[in-house]
């Protein structure tokens, strides 16, 4: 029975981190260890909170909790916490998430009917949209998934997937340089140099927050970030195939802009796609759905 390292990286999440530890303490598959890398920063009043979250798992010996000296980010608590780790299998956590209870099981078994040269698996999830709404995002085909993915229409958020350590000697850890996008980035590494494959199943329950949400020329500036970095993927495929995922990215930064009434920096990405028109089209409808769900 192989071991499962579950890493979950926490930053300001005191109050939603044993709901997510407990959810993989809670799990049908049971040879797992758990590490929960405190990214709040040693000292600060969130570390101390998060610590004493902690205390009612001091003698649980599946569970380690590891305190960075100061903040760092998402990447660097995932990277430590591989660091800290021994299974052969990696799954990582959010800490306002939390696994469904045969998310291990099915993903494991999965794993053992593939063989090597599959390095991640990806599962469904339910997204918590409010206290009474949800909604369940399944896993679709894995065929063409890399391409897919990089055009956001396959979701494999980082709460929902499985990785082969053995990946890990090509791809190497996460990305530090990244503060949003990381696991994008980090799965289309994955996703380039291996085969993917998915569950049907529900894995994860997914609750959606704001939190840290960016804005304006900073969610602009994060998304073209990681298309530079993607760049030497994204030239792989053809021309025609490139321009619609950059239009499809394009049109993302303009709806950013939508939502904060930059009516001006939306335009700017419009006229950054092959087709203005159609986008401004798209823009048009975008904002009249958000002023609508305001009211």
């Amino acid at each position: 029975m192989q071991l499962v390292s579950v890493i979950i990286p926490t930053y300001r999440g005191a109050d939603k981190i044993c709901r997510a530890v407990d959810s993989v303490l809670n799990q049908t598959y049971q040879n797992i260890e758990i590490i929960v890398v405190d990214d709040n920063g040693k000292n600060t009043a969130e570390q101390k909170q998060t610590e004493g979250e902690m205390q009612r798992y001091a003698g649980n010996s599946k569970v380690k909790y590891i305190a960075h000296s100061v903040n760092k980010n998402g990447s660097a608590a995932r990277n430590t916490g591989i660091a800290a780790s021994s299974g052969s299998l990696l799954a990582f956590l959010d800490d306002d998430d939390a696994f469904l209870p045969e998310k291990t099981a099915v993903q494991v078994k999965k794993f053992d009917s593939l063989s090597d040269d599959y390095g991640l698996i990806y599962g469904s999830f339910k997204e918590q949209i409010s206290d009474t709404a949800s909604r369940d995002i399944f896993a679709d085909s894995s065929e063409d998934f890399l391409y897919k993915f990089l055009c956001n229409e396959t979701i494999a958020c980082s709460s929902t997937v499985m990785i082969r350590r053995s990946v890990l000697d090509k791809v190497k850890g996460w990305d530090e340089t990244f503060f949003r996008h990381q696991d994008l980035e980090f799965f289309a590494r994955i996703a380039f140099e291996y085969k993917v494959d998915c569950v049907p199943e529900l894995c994860v329950e997914k609750f959606k927050l704001d939190r840290n949400m960016p804005k304006g020329k900073k969610y602009e500036e994060y998304r073209l970030y990681y298309l530079e970095k993607m760049r030497p993927i994204i030239e792989t495929f053809s021309p025609k195939r490139q321009k619609r995922l950059y239009n499809i990215h394009y049109t993302e930064i303009g709806k950013c802009y939508i939502k904060e009434k930059q009516l001006g920096e939306a335009m700017k990405w419009a006229f950054k796609t092959s087709n203005p028109l159609k986008t401004l089209f798209v823009f048009a409808k975008d904002g009249v759905a958000y002023v609508t769900r305001k009211k």
